[in-house]
């Protein structure tokens, strides 16, 4: 696969790099789903009164883009110049926690607002169960499968966050004290993915496989996630109210076809079918 500026065989730095690459993205998405999804949980059953107002305090994050938001709080802490990759890698993880868990805690809300619709809920309420009954019973099944749908939706989110961050040249892991030779450009100190993109993005028409090896990588890191994802969407049923419109359609369009409106030559006004 060549080798870079510095003479760094690139194959050593994609293996060395895959681990913080990948394991910033799962874990951040770990988080963001327990923290949201707890966080969710305890607005939608015992905070209700103040969900409005959390929703409205925390529609900023769905209008703003995340990567507006992550550069403004990365970028003081992402040029040191430092060994501890360690230290930096756990703050720039914190902060993409923290970008993602509004969306995840207005998605938990929204589901548990859906599902409490349904008769069987109403009926736990009427005969007296409280909040964390209705929890651990009714809700723990929709609970658990939306869960890992919103794992695999934050994974592929963290990706490309954490791709955006490559190109502005932010590394994941800090920058290293050796700098690209013959350029001014700062050196990725862990070699994750998008920071291989984003240190080589101006070599790619004299040595477009700097570039190219690592975004190859990520896209088909990303096209497995995306993969998973559209299994776990195709084999679970994703409308918390069970309501199936590819069937609803499907009824509709059978109606139009076969019904048809007897001649009004009599007193008959009832529909036939042939």
């Amino acid at each position: 696969m060549g080798s870079d500026r510095n003479g760094q065989d690139i194959l050593m730095a994609i293996l060395y790099g895959a681990k913080f690459t990948l394991i910033t993205a799962f874990s951040v998405a770990l988080l963001r789903v327990l923290i949201g999804g707890v966080l969710g949980i305890i607005f939608s059953l015992w905070l209700k009164r103040i969900l409005p107002i959390v929703s409205d305090f925390l529609l900023v994050f769905k209008i703003v883009p995340p990567i507006i938001m992550t550069l403004f709080l990365m970028r003081r802490v992402s040029f040191f110049i430092d060994d501890a990759i360690y230290g930096i890698l756990l703050y720039q993880i914190i902060i993409l926690v923290i970008i993602g868990v509004p969306s995840v805690l207005l998605t938990t809300s929204g589901i548990l607002k859906e599902l409490n619709r349904k008769s069987f809920i109403l009926s736990s309420y009427l005969m007296g169960g409280s909040h964390y009954h209705v929890l651990k019973t009714q809700f723990k099944p929709y609970i658990k499968s939306y869960g890992v749908l919103m794992f695999v939706q934050q994974l592929l989110s963290s990706l490309v966050l954490i791709m955006y961050l490559g190109v502005f040249q932010i590394y994941i892991g800090g920058v290293s004290k050796t700098e690209v030779h013959g350029l001014e450009i700062p050196n990725s100190n862990s070699k994750e993915w998008a920071g291989l993109v984003g240190q080589n993005i101006y070599e790619f028409f004299r040595a477009p496989h700097l570039v190219l090896v690592p975004l190859i990588c990520y896209f088909i890191i990303i096209i497995i996630i995306n993969m998973i994802k559209k299994e776990l969407e195709s084999t679970m049923d994703i409308n918390p109210l069970g309501i199936s419109l590819k069937k609803k359609n499907a009824k509709k369009k059978h109606s139009v076809k076969d019904l048809k409106r007897v001649t009004l030559t009599e007193a008959d006004f009832t529909l036939h079918r042939d």
